[in-house]
């Protein structure tokens, strides 16, 4: 479902690395937010039990949390499960929702209230991690994705997205 709203933010036709680079970015970010609650919350009760079972937990919640699979096989499986339902079509290294009202039906996905904030987390990834001339040929989209959350931007990244909207 996730990787939906993601493809859905990144228009009708997309790059399936594009979706596979945001959804392992995304994936750590919320791994990690994850492992800090749950780290905080295992810490506290194993305090309880001594200092060298609080250790052994904390070992083992990092390990488990690190060992979850966002691999691109796993991303590549689902976007052949979308494919094989009539969700989208793959051609090569592109990938495009069969009908405008999919994309819209995953795009609703995401809380309206999340929205503006979700698509600037994925121009920003995007902005990040693309090589440069997958930036160069996306800048528009990226830059569109970024304009989305700019109220929500620092000063510096104001400036920032402001020149590369010029």
């Amino acid at each position: 479902q996730r990787m939906l709203m993601v493809a859905s933010c990144l228009g009708a036709t997309f790059r399936l690395s594009a979706v596979m680079t945001v959804m392992k970015n995304i994936s750590r970010v919320e791994m990690m937010n994850s492992m800090r609650a749950s780290m905080r919350s295992v810490l506290g009760t194993a305090a309880t039990m001594g200092s060298s079972s609080a250790s052994l937990l904390s070992s083992d919640l990092s390990n488990a949390c690190t060992d979850q699979d966002c691999s691109d096989s796993s991303y590549a499986s689902s976007i052949e499960e979308f494919e094989g339902e009539g969700l989208c079509e793959v051609d090569n290294e592109e990938c495009r929702f069969m009908h405008d009202q999919i994309q819209s039906a995953a795009f609703e996905l995401i809380s309206p209230e999340q929205r503006d904030s979700f698509r600037g987390r994925i121009g920003s990834i995007l902005l990040r991690t693309l090589p440069p001339e997958e930036l160069e040929t996306s800048l528009f989209e990226v830059v569109d994705l970024l304009n989305c959350a700019a109220s929500n931007a620092t000063n510096e990244e104001r400036d920032e997205l402001a020149r590369m909207n010029l």
